[in-house]
């Protein structure tokens, strides 16, 4: 699976950045940002369960994915309330993220409009196209950055936050998917989880 060039860096203890990217954010801004991705994806997913409410199976699959998108938000909100327990001046700063996080962030405004209308296949085209966006890296890059990391290589994170979500849906699509726009993001999906 290929990452977007990001990388979070810490100051050092002379007080200079690691970074060398003229996009450097304070993390502490990014991290607000990003749990407002998270919480926005999980509103995408609810709107799509409440528009299959008479299908138990899209329901549920669309709830699934909603407490995954809630669950990535905790996870970033519980770093954030560490950063924002750091004097200022020692606060780390982050780059390479700003491009992503404002693509990101258009791509979920225009997949929340589109929900609200979405039939069955648009909704599963909608959602593969915002999995195979730069969320969940984005996502996974700030988890491995921080100190809830729990695995010491970035692959294992990955795999751990995001191959079941990802499976969930994927399995569901390769049942219920027929038109090609949905057959097509559903192929770039799987692509990229091998």
């Amino acid at each position: 699976m290929a990452f977007p060039e990001q990388r979070a860096c810490r100051r050092g203890s002379s007080g200079a950045s690691f970074a060398t990217s003229s996009e450097i954010m304070d993390l502490l801004a990014l991290l607000a940002r990003c749990i407002g991705l998270e919480n926005e994806a999980a509103e995408f997913y609810a709107v799509l369960a409440r528009r299959a409410a008479g299908d138990a199976e899209l329901v549920a699959l669309w709830s699934a994915m909603a407490d995954d998108e809630r669950q990535h938000a905790r996870k970033l909100a519980t770093w954030r309330d560490l950063v924002a327990a750091e004097p200022p001046e020692h606060r780390p700063q982050a780059s390479g993220f700003v491009a992503g996080v404002d693509a990101t962030e258009a791509l979920l405004q225009e997949s929340l409009d589109a929900a609200v209308e979405a039939d069955e296949d648009e909704a599963f085209a909608l959602a593969l196209a915002l999995e195979a966006s730069e969320l969940d890296a984005i996502y996974t890059t700030l988890l491995q950055t921080s100190p809830l990391a729990r695995f010491p290589d970035f692959a294992m994170t990955v795999r751990h936050e995001t191959s079941g979500h990802h499976e969930r849906l994927l399995d569901a699509a390769r049942r219920r998917c027929r038109s090609d726009r949905a057959r097509l993001r559903l192929a770039i999906l799987a692509a990229h989880e091998h």
